[in-house]
């Protein structure tokens, strides 16, 4: 894809114009960037190796330079993006090693999520939390249902407890690190056993409404370990 159409394919209602947004998602054009290319990225718009023309971009998106490199940094720190001396940026390429250090990141944030999120959740959101572990369980009925969705639906149980912990920056950080988990796990990730996940959400739910702090944190450690142990060899 050509830097020009790899541009054009990015569609954002705050950059580009059309369509309203139910809720203001960030807070500055730079964030903007950030939101748009990010959201590319896990949608495949934007592939391994394609660059990121800063020149295109500040044309594109109707925003200056300074605005634009300010965005990469950002995704540069998220593990997105890989800068290159005199040249574009360019979109990461998922390998083994990179989505071990992704995973592991995000892993400790979950730990603390899981841990903050059980301490402060008020019985209503614990109810919450029941409620969407049945949909993300539904997910792992059968070998014919989207993994990746339901290795989505995992991600997005934890960040509900992290949600619930009362700490914005937890939730702030945990919350970035969804793209790059879910790239990778796109990129790199083997099918995996749907009864085993099943068994990890029921397990979960159970220490969640007993409010076990330990045994969540130890399942939510448990699980990264899992899913990192099938990454495909390359």
């Amino acid at each position: 894809m050509t830097d020009a159409a790899q541009i054009d394919s990015l569609q954002s209602t705050r950059l580009l114009s059309g369509g309203e947004a139910s809720a203001p998602l960030v807070s500055s054009r730079a964030d903007a960037v950030v939101d748009t290319l990010a959201a590319a990225i896990e949608a495949g718009d934007l592939r391994p190796g394609d660059p990121l023309s800063v020149s295109a971009l500040t044309e594109r998106l109707g925003v200056s330079a300074a605005t634009v490199r300010a965005g990469l940094g950002v995704l540069d720190g998220m593990h997105l993006i890989e800068h290159r001396m005199n040249r574009a940026s360019v979109v990461i390429t998922p390998t083994p090693a990179w989505f071990i250090a992704v995973a592991s990141e995000c892993s400790g944030l979950s730990v603390s999520a899981a841990d903050l999120g059980i301490a402060h959740a008020t019985d209503a959101q614990l109810a919450e939390f029941v409620e969407r572990s049945a949909y993300v369980r539904a997910l792992w009925e059968t070998d014919e249902h989207d993994q990746i969705v339901g290795a989505e639906g995992l991600w997005e149980l934890i960040d509900l407890l992290a949600t619930f912990s009362r700490n914005h920056y937890l939730r702030e950080l945990h919350a970035a690190k969804r793209t790059a988990l879910v790239f990778g796990i796109h990129a790199l990730s083997k099918p995996r056993n749907p009864a085993m996940l099943r068994s990890v959400v029921d397990a979960l739910v159970l220490a969640v409404r007993s409010r076990d702090r330990i045994e969540a944190t130890d399942i939510v450690r448990d699980l990264y370990m899992f899913v990192i142990d099938g990454v495909v060899e390359l």
